[in-house]
C-alpha cells in the first residue's frame, strides 16, 4: 500500500513541519527569526518538497515568498495529519485535547470567557486556545482547519455553511451621567444633545463603525469622534470612566447601568442588529470526533453568557 509515496526520498514529518512553519508565520524568515541555518534549512525543505511532488509549493510576490495553490492544498493536509496525530498521542495517555475558537476580541471578553468553564467540560476537560480575529478571518481559519470553532456574524457565512445560532446583537448607546448631567429621556435621545458629547469610536473601519459614523454625519451634520479606538474593549473602558459616550453592543453594554451610565436604543440603527452563530467545519470534526451532539451543546452553553436585554434602560437619576 502506497509503494509510489514512498518509492523514492524527499517525503518526511521534518520537511512538511518546515512547509507548515514557513505557512503558518507568513514568511521563511518570520518562521526562524534571528536564525539563518533555519532558514536556509526551510527553504531546502521545500525544495525538496517541491521535488519530491514535481510541483511548485511557493510563488514569489515582490520581494516575499508565498504558497502555491498546490502548497495551500499540501499545507491543509499537513495540518490535518499533524493534529490527528497529536489527538492520537494524546488519546494514548489518557490527556485532553487542544480546541481554539476565534471571534473578535470584544467577543471573547464578553461571550466566551464567562462560558470558559463549561465550554472546557463540554469539550472534554479541554485545554483551549482563544484566537482574536475578524469576521471573515474567522470563516478562512475555520475553513482552512487553523481554528475548530468561529463565533461570527451570520452574513459573513456562504448559505451552506454550518452554523448554529446563539443571539441578535443590538448596539446600544452609552452615555456616563457624568456627561448627560440632569438631562432626561427625550434629552438624551436628541442629535443636538449628541452633538455635545465627546464621543468614542472604532478606527477600524468595520462595519459596525462604518455604519455608526454614517448615521452620527446624518444626524448631527458632522462626525468627529473625540477617542479613535483599536477595540469595542477600549470604548466600554472610557465610557465607564465617564470620559466619554460609545456606541457598544448589547453584550459590552451589560451591567454599565451599575456604574452610572445611561444605556439608550440607538435608533438610527435600530435595524442594525446582527445575528450571531457558531460555526464550525463538519470535516475537522468529523477527524477530531467531535459529533453533533457536542456541538449543539457548545452553542447552548454559549447563549446563556451573551446575556441580552432588549429595549433601552438605565440606572435611576439620584
Amino acid at each position: 500500500m502506497f509503494q509510489e509515496l514512498f518509492a523514492r526520498g524527499g517525503l518526511s514529518l521534518d520537511r512538511m513541519r518546515g512547509l507548515l512553519e514557513m505557512a503558518e508565520a507568513g514568511s521563511i524568515a518570520k518562521a526562524a527569526p534571528d536564525d539563518p541555518s533555519r532558514q536556509s534549512l526551510i527553504s531546502r525543505q521545500i525544495r525538496e518538497l517541491e521535488e519530491f511532488f514535481e510541483t511548485e509549493l511557493t510563488v514569489r510576490r515582490g520581494k516575499s515568498l508565498g504558497l502555491s495553490l498546490a502548497g495551500e492544498r499540501l499545507v491543509a493536509l499537513i495540518r490535518e495529519q499533524f493534529r490527528d496525530l497529536s489527538d492520537f498521542q494524546l488519546d494514548q495517555n489518557n490527556q485532553c485535547k487542544s480546541f481554539a475558537i476565534g471571534a473578535g476580541a470584544s467577543m471573547i471578553e464578553w461571550l466566551v470567557i464567562p462560558a470558559l468553564g463549561e465550554i472546557r467540560a463540554t469539550l472534554g476537560v479541554a485545554s483551549l486556545r482563544l484566537a482574536s480575529m475578524r469576521s471573515r478571518e474567522v470563516v478562512e481559519a475555520v475553513r482552512d482547519g487553523r481554528i475548530d470553532f468561529g463565533i461570527v456574524r451570520e452574513d459573513s457565512l456562504a448559505e451552506d455553511a454550518l452554523s448554529l445560532p446563539l443571539a441578535k446583537v443590538s448596539f446600544p448607546l452609552c452615555v456616563p451621567e457624568k456627561l448627560a448631567g440632569k438631562r432626561r429621556d427625550k434629552e438624551l435621545d436628541d442629535p443636538a444633545f449628541w452633538k455635545t458629547l465627546p464621543f468614542a469610536a472604532n478606527s477600524g473601519g468595520g462595519q459596525l463603525d462604518s455604519q455608526f459614523r454614517e448615521a452620527m454625519t446624518k444626524a448631527c451634520g458632522q462626525f468627529r469622534p473625540a477617542v479613535e479606538c483599536d477595540s469595542l474593549l477600549q470604548i466600554r473602558e472610557l465610557v465607564m470612566q465617564g470620559t466619554c459616550a460609545g456606541l457598544l453592543t448589547s453584550m459590552g453594554a451589560k451591567g454599565l447601568e451599575d456604574h452610572a451610565v445611561f444605556v439608550r436604543e440607538f435608533r438610527p440603527l435600530k435595524k442594525y442588529g446582527r445575528a450571531l452563530v457558531l460555526h464550525w467545519n463538519s470535516r475537522q470534526m468529523s477527524r477530531r470526533n467531535v459529533d453533533d451532539r457536542t456541538i449543539r451543546k457548545l452553542a447552548a452553553v454559549l447563549k446563556p453568557a451573551v446575556g441580552l436585554t432588549s429595549g433601552s434602560c438605565r440606572r435611576p437619576l439620584p
